[in-house]
């Protein structure tokens, strides 16, 4: 678990792997704080390897994870810092892990939202990954990356030895202190199958993951699309072309959801707008 925040914030996504992953060895990764909120964490998470990245970012916090499991061998699972493990979940990954085909680098579950507070009307299942959620069904299967097909952060593992081979996370991607742009294990997994090795969903492996009020805006919607869109372009995931041509739909869609009053469908609309916007907006990365 990587966080950046204080250990209050974090105490119930501790507990809940303790709960429900007791024998598996865990560190928490602090990222870019002070010396006394390190030891702060210390102290609230007895049994934990507390390990320091003393510079933000959170893909420099999941490297120096990845620097922490010694074995190439081993599996390394990436949990939120508010994100609740399912009861069960630290066996059904274990167990999914075992019947998994040797090509398999990268094994992620479903996440589920737990809304502090009612979410407004106007919150479809449509617009509900922009807050981190994903339900790729009831059956194990290979994920198709070239159909953005992928795995989110809050629930991720992989083999260490593959994720090792193609560098881990690149510090370009990802949230970076006040920064919030995505990417980076959507990127490791594009760099995982260009040298063969397969993205796995698991149904059984699943997590809550606690949404409070202040992302329940419209515009934290649109934002956190917009970003997620420009990590997508700039990694070559949506072309612009394609992008461009979803923007003059949903610019339709937009017309006539307004016209008939349909709040859900308007803000359907709206964050997939500014998703593609962002492809729109986005540099190509350098391969």
């Amino acid at each position: 678990m990587c966080t950046n925040r204080r250990p209050e914030a974090v105490a119930e996504a501790i507990r809940a792997l303790d709960a429900h992953a007791p024998d598996a060895p865990k560190a928490l990764v602090t990222s870019g704080l002070a010396d006394d909120a390190v030891e702060a964490h210390r102290a609230h998470a007895p049994g934990w390897q507390v390990l320091a990245e003393p510079r933000p970012g959170l893909s420099r916090a999941r490297n120096r994870a990845l620097a922490w499991a010694e074995d190439d061998q081993d599996v390394l699972a990436f949990v939120d810092d508010d994100a609740v493990v399912d009861s069960g979940w630290g066996s059904a990954l274990a167990r999914r892990w075992e019947e998994a085909p040797g090509q398999v680098a990268c094994v992620g579950g479903p996440i589920r939202p737990r809304f502090d507070s009612p979410p407004p009307r106007w919150v479809s299942d449509q617009i509900l990954p922009a807050v981190t959620v994903l339900d790729r069904g009831d059956a194990v299967r290979d994920l198709d990356l070239s159909r953005e097909e992928a795995v989110y952060g809050a629930n991720i593992s992989f083999r260490t030895g593959p994720l090792r081979r193609v560098g881990g996370f690149d510090p370009a991607w990802g949230h970076s202190g006040a920064r919030t742009y995505f990417g980076e294990e959507y990127e490791a997994q594009r760099a995982l199958a260009r040298l063969g090795w397969t993205t796995r969903y698991v149904p059984d492996a699943g997590v809550q993951h606690v949404i409070p009020p202040d992302r329940m805006s419209r515009a934290a919607f649109v934002k956190r699309r917009y970003a997620f869109g420009r990590a997508l372009g700039a990694g070559g995931g949506r072309s612009r072309a394609l992008a461009a041509r979803q923007v003059a739909t949903t610019a339709a869609g937009v017309l006539v959801a307004a016209a008939r009053r349909d709040d859900r469908k308007l803000m359907e609309r709206a964050v997939r707008g500014a998703e593609n916007l962002g492809v729109l907006r986005a540099r190509r990365a350098r391969a």
